[in-house]
């Protein structure tokens, strides 16, 4: 018989690291986290120093960390200010026009906090344009054009697409720039997001476009996760029954899949969905005997308008998968890990 596990309060720790878990949300925790606003390497002052003719959204390249999310300036309530806009004129979108040599401090306002970025400007082809930033250059470009401030499920798959191609030119051949544009003394380190080793010489300044991208991608996941406890789309269980002759664990669902819960799954389980499907998403979760106090994993499918979902036990033997046997009378819960409150539990028949 199927019985829901008793909910306890769990630590904010807990809270924030699950990642499989289909039931009713549960309350958050009293302690919230301060929004931390800063620039891209985690000051409040930076430097940038670009060419002559640069014109990018510098609000690209400030970060936003409210709880588990993660935003920028761009996608929100910002006021730019250029203190000698002969040098660098800034509109209030953030969209950055470095006119002629010169310094000048381009200060961001933003959920409260004031944020300085001491701007050089240099004479225009002062970097060496090199094959990587001809390429990051363009692909940066694409990158950019038409990029939304909000996204549904068909913007998502657009612009989830446009990033994997910028990605794809960027681990391809940009040997010395950071993902964001940013040149290195030399090549790329080998943790190529280690801000400390960058310079700050901006070389393809609308490479910051994929900072943006990534928060709206991001944000989109955290609101759509069909398996995540803190999403607005959390999967709802039915009932879920296990059967020792078919081998399998049947879900059935409250509520028919959307398109944006399948996109969801995909940008949570990237690993999982290399090739991108609108209709249907990998997952990874897990699945405990308490009988046997085993732990196995489970990767069942996730279909657009679709209602259950099956599910097998899996061990791995010598790296490759083998798929276990479900054992009449055991015990088994479905869910997470590392916290199994209001996950589900049910007796093999």
């Amino acid at each position: 018989m199927q019985q829901t596990i008793k909910g306890r309060a769990i630590s904010w720790l807990a809270f924030f690291l699950m990642s499989i878990l289909l039931t009713a949300a549960l309350p958050p925790s009293l302690a919230q986290a301060a929004v931390r606003v800063q620039w891209y390497n985690g000051g409040g002052e930076t430097e940038i120093v670009v060419e002559a003719g640069a014109k990018f959204y510098i609000g690209d390249y400030v970060s936003i960390y409210s709880d588990a999310a993660a935003s920028t300036a761009s996608l929100g309530k910002a006021s730019y200010r250029s203190q000698d806009k002969k040098v660098a004129s800034v509109n209030g979108k953030g969209y950055l026009n470095a006119k002629k040599p010169g310094t000048t401090d381009v200060v961001v306002t933003c959920q409260g906090k004031t944020l300085t970025c001491h701007l050089t400007v240099e004479k225009k082809n002062t970097f060496e344009q090199t094959r990587s930033i001809k390429e990051l250059k363009a692909a940066a470009k694409a990158l950019a054009k038409g990029m939304p401030k909000k996204i549904n499920a068909a913007k998502g798959y657009n612009l989830n697409r446009k990033v994997a191609s910028y990605m794809e030119v960027y681990n391809g051949t940009a040997k010395e720039l950071s993902y964001d544009g940013f040149l290195y003394e030399g090549n790329r380190p080998s943790r190529d997001k280690v801000d400390y080793k960058r310079s700050s010489r901006l070389a393809v300044p609308q490479a910051g476009r994929f900072r943006t991208a990534d928060a709206l991608l991001g944000q989109f996941k955290a609101d759509n996760n069909p398996v995540s406890v803190n999403s607005k789309k959390t999967m709802r269980i039915a009932s879920a029954s296990a059967s020792s002759k078919t081998g399998k664990i049947v879900v059935k669902l409250t509520k028919k899949l959307s398109a944006e819960q399948i996109l969801g799954a995909q940008l949570a389980f990237p690993k999982e969905n290399i090739a991108q499907a609108k209709t249907k998403a990998n997952i990874s979760m897990t699945i405990y005997d308490e009988t046997a106090n085993r732990y196995y994993k489970g990767k069942p499918v996730l279909k657009k308008g679709g209602r259950q979902f099956e599910v097998q036990p899996v061990t791995s033997t010598n790296g490759l998968p083998e798929i276990v046997k479900i054992e009449k009378g055991h015990v088994y819960m479905l869910g997470s890990e590392l916290e199994w409150s209001n996950g589900v539990k049910m007796t093999a028949k």
